[in-house]
């Protein structure tokens, strides 16, 4: 049972290093990897025939149309920030969201313990995320803070937009098998919608290579929602970030992203941080 509950993390630690090395415009990315989901979110129904009502049904597609917005803002991103950069504001972000309103929503935080617990683990969370954002001093500075202050506000309005892609069907009860083809449906439908405005950047040539992209993302997906039923939102969505160690990790070799040995410290510095907050937080019962 515990491979279900990495899955996602090993699906989402190597979406976004798979659609950088696509050197893909991010509506491309973003085409290649709905277009994917859509299929296969297919096929899972197919297979597995689930029950649907209106509520929880109209539910998941607008979580599909959240996770478009806020996907493509991630991919925007990544033209700004390295993947091992950008992913530790991402990952962390949305995990603080998803932890919030799972205990305040949710009920997943029952007594002052568990708050105490959960609130540690956000506050380790945020300090590795500052940690892993270090550079030293270079003599573009100001460029570089331009280029980063936009990549972070695209990052903050992306993990608002994840945080209610993965709990909006929890609030209406939706089953993992209930909320995936739906939700593919929103995500290939809003993807269609913002390409209207991207027509002069779109390439099927791009958009096929961004297959491997969907495959990554379905794989998470999948084995996220099957999670959430058995363990709740927060602990599921919370091992699901630990998506973030390969993200950085396999970012820097992958990617060949030059750092110095101090900004290399503070990284990893940062990556213990966000893993131990991930850990409190799973460990809450």
């Amino acid at each position: 049972m515990i491979i279900l509950y990495l899955l996602p993390a090993i699906g989402w630690g190597f979406m976004p290093i798979i659609a950088k090395m696509t050197n893909a415009k991010p509506i491309n990315q973003l085409l290649g990897t709905t277009t994917v989901a859509l299929l296969i979110g297919t096929l899972f129904t197919v297979i597995v025939q689930p029950s649907y009502n209106s509520g929880s049904f109209l539910a998941a597609v607008f979580s599909g149309c959240f996770w478009s917005i806020g996907q493509y803002l991630q991919f925007y991103s990544f033209q700004l920030l390295p993947v091992s950069e950008a992913m530790p504001i991402s990952n962390g972000t949305q995990l603080i969201g998803a932890t919030f309103i799972a205990a305040l929503f949710f009920g997943e935080w029952s007594n002052m313990k568990m708050a105490s617990v959960g609130t540690g683990g956000i506050l380790l969370i945020i300090v590795g995320i500052i940690l892993t954002s270090y550079l030293e001093k270079k003599d573009d500075a100001t460029s570089l803070k331009s280029t980063k202050s936009k990549a972070i506000t695209c990052l903050l309005l992306s993990s608002l937009t994840l945080t209610v892609y993965v709990t909006l069907p929890q609030a209406f009860q939706a089953s993992g098998a209930e909320v995936l083809f739906p939700q593919a449906i929103g995500m290939w439908f809003l993807s269609l919608v913002l390409s209207f405005g991207k027509i002069d950047e779109i390439s099927w040539r791009q958009v096929r290579k961004n297959f491997g992209t969907g495959i990554a993302w379905s794989i998470a997906n999948i084995s996220l929602f099957l999670a959430i039923p058995i363990i709740g939102v927060a602990k599921s969505f919370t091992f699901s970030q630990l998506a973030v160690l390969i993200s950085i990790y396999a970012g820097l070799v992958l990617l060949k992203v030059k750092k110095t040995k101090k900004e290399l410290r503070m990284i990893s510095l940062g990556a213990a941080l966000i893993t131990i907050g991930i850990v409190l937080i799973g460990s809450i019962k």
